[in-house]
Order: structure tokens, then C-alpha cells, then sequence
């Protein structure tokens, strides 16, 4: 009995991560001393702790990437309550009008937060959200602007929550690429699973042997996993089909109704 090769590439990080991760409790449990596969043992226990930050990297990229999208939305929903403040400038009401000069100052005063740095965005928005709601609440009633300053707040809240999630992540080195760890520790590996094969075979031979009972436990993972990567790529597939069954129903009509008009 061998090792299962299983076609890294195939794998998402999460996957590959996970696999690689079984891979390092198996050798610690079952021992490198017990497997004799020290030397690579000691290669493969580095490059999996960069495997690890380099996914924490990924992971604090995509943080960013929501912070940017709910700093957008923020963006848009503070300057859809500033222009209904402005735009009231010019009502009719007298009572209206002067509820939006008062109100109008407060945002004259903080001026375009949209264009200040996140954090000093955040803290910009949550006094000016202060001063509207405290000492301007009645003319904020007349003005009927009270949802948008729930939802600037709302707004508000969220980015602040993404910016302290984003902080508590422990990602101090951040010069990993995850294409150069994965090719290197999934090197080791192969190197690692074609040690033990050969030892099973030259001096292991027994079902009891340290090397097949390693093996075994790999492979029913190995076959998890290529599982889990079927399945995937079944409804991939299943997805695409779809689509290109509606793009050709859509087709058709256009067709029909083309035929039709020109009857």
C-alpha cells in the first residue's frame, strides 16, 4: 500500500491549508523519530507556519476589501443626508428653511467627512451624529431626515466594528506570497510521502508497521478530500449549464420576438 497523491493544485487555500494541517498532526502524533523523516520533518515544520501566516494575510486582505465596501456605503448614505439638508435650504416652509440653515452650519462646520482618512471618518461622523441628535433633534424631525441619520449611524458602527476586527488580527509578517509556501511545503511533502513508501516497503512490510498505519490514516484522508473537490466541481458545473441554458432560452426569445416584429 502507498501514499495517495492528491493534486494540490486542485485545492482552495482552505482546503490545502486543512490537508496540510492533518498532514503536520499525523507526523507529530505517529512521531518524525518513529517515521524517520526527521530531516524532512524539520523542513516541513517552518514552511507550514508560513502556509499559516500567509493565510492570515489573505484573510486581513479581504478585511480590507470589506472596510472599503462598507466605507463606500457610508460615503454615499452621508452624502445623500447632506444634500437633503442643503436642498431644504430652498423650501418653501419658512420652518423648514430655518431648520436647514441651523442644521446646514453643523455640516458646514465638519465639512466633506467622506474624504477623510477611515478612522478620522468614523470619529468625525460619530460627533456629528452627536450634535444632530442632541442639539438639533427637533429641527432634524422637521427637517423628516431622522432615517438617515439611523442608517448614517448604522453605517457608522459597521465600519468601526471591520476596523477593530481588522486590528485584533495577528498578522505581523506580511512579505508571504501563499503561491511560493504552497509550492514549497507541498514539495516537502511529496518528499515526505515518497520516504515513507520506500521505508514501508524495504523495512516495513507488517500492517502494524508505523509506516502503514501512517499511510492508511493519509489516504482516508487523501479520499476525503478529493471528495470534497468532486463535489465542488460537480456543482461548478451544474452552475454553468445552468446559465448557459438560460443565456440560450434568452437567445431564443430575442429571436422569436425579432421573427415576430418583422412579420
Amino acid at each position: 500500500m502507498k501514499i495517495i497523491r492528491l493534486h494540490l493544485p486542485t485545492l482552495r487555500n482552505d482546503e490545502f491549508f486543512q490537508f496540510m494541517t492533518r498532514v503536520h498532526d499525523l507526523v507529530r502524533a505517529a512521531t518524525p523519530g518513529a517515521l524517520r523523516v526527521e530531516a524532512l520533518w524539520a523542513r516541513f515544520v517552518p514552511l507550514f507556519a508560513d502556509l499559516d501566516e500567509a493565510l492570515k494575510k489573505i484573510s486581513k486582505s479581504a478585511r480590507t476589501a470589506e472596510i472599503a465596501a462598507a466605507d463606500h456605503t457610508r460615503d454615499t448614505v452621508f452624502r445623500g443626508l447632506a444634500n437633503a439638508v442643503k436642498s431644504a435650504r430652498d423650501h418653501y416652509n419658512p420652518a423648514v428653511h430655518a431648520a436647514a440653515v441651523r442644521v446646514g452650519i453643523v455640516f458646514d462646520t465638519y465639512g466633506n467627512v467622506a474624504k477623510k482618512a477611515d478612522d478620522e471618518e468614523t470619529s468625525a461622523i460619530h460627533n456629528l451624529l452627536v450634535e444632530l441628535t442632541v442639539k438639533h433633534i427637533a429641527d432634524c424631525e422637521t427637517l423628516a431626515i431622522t432615517g438617515w441619520i439611523g442608517e448614517l449611524d448604522r453605517c457608522n458602527v459597521a465600519v468601526e466594528r471591520l476596523m477593530r476586527e481588522r486590528f485584533e488580527e495577528t498578522t505581523e509578517r506580511t512579505g508571504l506570497v501563499m503561491r511560493d509556501v504552497r509550492l514549497a511545503i507541498g514539495d516537502v511533502w511529496y518528499e515526505l510521502a515518497d520516504r515513507v513508501d520506500a521505508l514501508q516497503i524495504v523495512e516495513g512490510g507488517a500492517e502494524d508497521s508505523p509506516w502503514a498505519a501512517f499511510i492508511a490514516e493519509i489516504n482516508a484522508i487523501v479520499e476525503r478530500t478529493e471528495h470534497i473537490v468532486a463535489a465542488r466541481r460537480g456543482r461548478a458545473e451544474a452552475k454553468k449549464e445552468h446559465e448557459a441554458g438560460e443565456a440560450a432560452a434568452v437567445a431564443d426569445a430575442m429571436a422569436d420576438l425579432a421573427a415576430q416584429t418583422q412579420n
